[in-house]
């Protein structure tokens, strides 16, 4: 058996690297009461200190380190002269100090989760200005509108309604550049923006660009989100967005909004205006059966194609009668049925 020096100065055997007697210190016992106590583990039977003691160290040394066992209950002494010791099964021996250290645990787990709520409280306190970013002035809001709107990486939904500026003729180029780069656009549009005069091109372009376009009869607000990163609108209803912008970051607000967007966009109409031919043009029926669709009068739809009223109205007559439909709205769902829209 090999021996080792104690701390003291003393010397006890030593036993496999899975026993190193500090490895005992967790629970509870010095370097000598773990050097003896590995020791008596390996003895099959129970021994007396003289035999657990190793030469030229007295047994009534190993003797006082196996009564402190005793005393703690984690060895027997065997009647007899000389008296002998035997393990209790650590099990039962340690139960009570393990149970000690697990209310230590517990108690130790309750006070991180309280230190974590404190923590919580004064570090993760949310400024008005951490949530809604406020911009002013037309220069400073169409740069921050430019700048986030080209920031989109994933997807962008926006809501589109009056009022305008300028009423866009064609196809936004930031759109067509993000929808090349593979960005989804989601654009609700509320029906008085698509009967705009001079909008039906933007509208083609953007959906032929690749937009998925629907429509509402009216939109809560205007706005843009891009990703689940930003919002942006105006600041107050029924303003223009380059008057004040409102930037909305990342909370309870925001998925407000685009909880707000996507239940809107299960229930309004699809709006498709692409080019049907090779040769790129428009098929004037299926524009006007989308227009109608989306609640466009008869007069719009005249403007929008640039044709009178009276002949949009004929046109009318002559799709619903080509899908066996009595009215614009069963020409609607007609179509929507044989795929026409």
């Amino acid at each position: 058996m090999l021996w080792r020096k104690s701390v003291s100065g003393r010397f006890w055997p030593a036993v496999s690297t899975l026993r190193e007697p500090r490895m005992l210190e967790q629970l509870g016992l010095s370097d000598e009461e773990q050097t003896v106590y590995l020791a008596l583990l390996e003895c099959a039977r129970p021994a007396t200190a003289a035999a657990l003691a190793p030469a030229g160290v007295a047994p009534d040394i190993v003797e006082k380190v196996l009564d402190s066992l005793e005393l703690r209950g984690l060895a027997d002494r065997v009647p007899g002269q000389p008296p002998s010791y035997r393990l209790v099964d650590p099990s039962l021996a340690f139960a009570d100090t393990l149970a000690a250290r697990e209310r230590d645990l517990q108690r130790s787990r309750a006070l991180v989760d309280e230190l974590a709520v404190q923590h919580r409280r004064r570090h993760d306190a949310v400024e008005p200005g951490d949530l809604v970013e406020i911009v002013t002035g037309s220069d400073a809001t169409a740069r921050r509108l430019v700048d986030v709107y080209s920031s989109a990486r994933t997807q962008v939904r926006a809501m589109e309604r009056p009022p305008y500026g300028v009423v866009n003729s064609e196809p936004n180029p930031i759109e067509v550049e993000l929808l090349r780069a593979g960005v989804r656009h989601r654009v609700l549009y509320e029906q008085s923006a698509v009967d705009l005069p001079g909008r039906l091109a933007d509208l083609i372009g953007g959906i032929a660009a690749g937009e998925e376009a629907r429509v509402a009869p009216t939109l809560p607000a205007r706005m843009l989100l891009i990703d689940d990163r930003l919002a942006m609108l105006p600041a107050k209803a029924g303003a223009l967005i380059t008057d004040q912008l409102l930037v909305v970051h990342p909370s309870g607000l925001l998925d407000v909004l685009a909880e707000v967007f996507e239940e809107t966009w299960l229930r309004a109409m699809p709006l498709r205006l692409a080019p049907s031919d090779q040769d790129g043009q428009v098929d004037d029926d299926r524009v006007i059966l989308n227009l109608l669709a989306a609640g466009l009068t008869e007069q719009s739809i005249a403007r929008h194609v640039g044709a009178s009223q009276r002949t949009v109205q004929r046109r009318i007559r002559e799709i619903s009668g080509r899908l066996g439909a009595r009215t614009r709205f069963q020409a609607g769902l007609q179509a929507a049925r044989n795929g026409v829209l």
